[in-house]
């Protein structure tokens, strides 16, 4: 009975997952257009024209730390951020899924974290423009808490497929 019920969430958040992910490649893709264009127009005009546009950095950081951060849930959903695992993988197959449970739990923790007070934070500059372009600070903050709710989604995926049967564990 639990394993239908732990199965049936598994297939639903790997569902969510995946069209989350793909959401966020596309996104990410559709990002980095504008991001190239701007960067090889300042570059350009810098030093070919020795002007260069005061407005280009400042939109050039915000697309970047929109890509970064949504890129993260991506590498998340597919097992490719840095952990130290000689320890675990010596490990017979009890502690591996202890010791599993117990970083994603702590991993969702702070990205819960990251979530709530991303949330806060947003709020804190809503009010706030910024300095070159003019646009209201909440929409560069607002990739935090979107990074962390996406990344959220991904851990809990990785822990509903610590529970799946060996052939279902792989990332898509």
């Amino acid at each position: 009975m639990f394993r239908k019920i732990v199965h049936k969430m598994y297939l639903g958040f790997e569902f969510f997952s995946k069209t989350l992910d793909r959401a966020v490649l596309f996104s990410v893709v559709v990002l980095s257009i504008p991001l190239v264009l701007i960067v090889l127009y300042a570059v350009f005009m810098r030093y070919a024209l020795n002007a260069a546009p005061h407005w280009s950095e400042e939109i050039a950081r915000y697309l970047m730390v929109w890509m970064s951060l949504m890129a993260t849930s991506a590498a998340m959903r597919r097992g490719q951020h840095i952990g130290l695992t000689f320890v675990v993988e010596k490990a017979g197959p009890r502690l591996r899924l202890v010791a599993d449970l117990i970083a994603y739990g702590l991993v969702l923790l702070f990205f819960a974290v990251l979530l709530v007070k991303g949330i806060d934070m947003t709020i804190f500059v809503a009010p706030q423009r910024s300095p070159s372009v003019n646009i209201p600070m909440w929409i560069p903050y607002l990739a935090v808490p979107v990074a962390g709710f996406l990344m959220m989604v991904q851990t809990l995926t990785l822990i509903f497929r610590l529970f799946e049967p060996k052939e279902d564990k792989q990332p898509q």
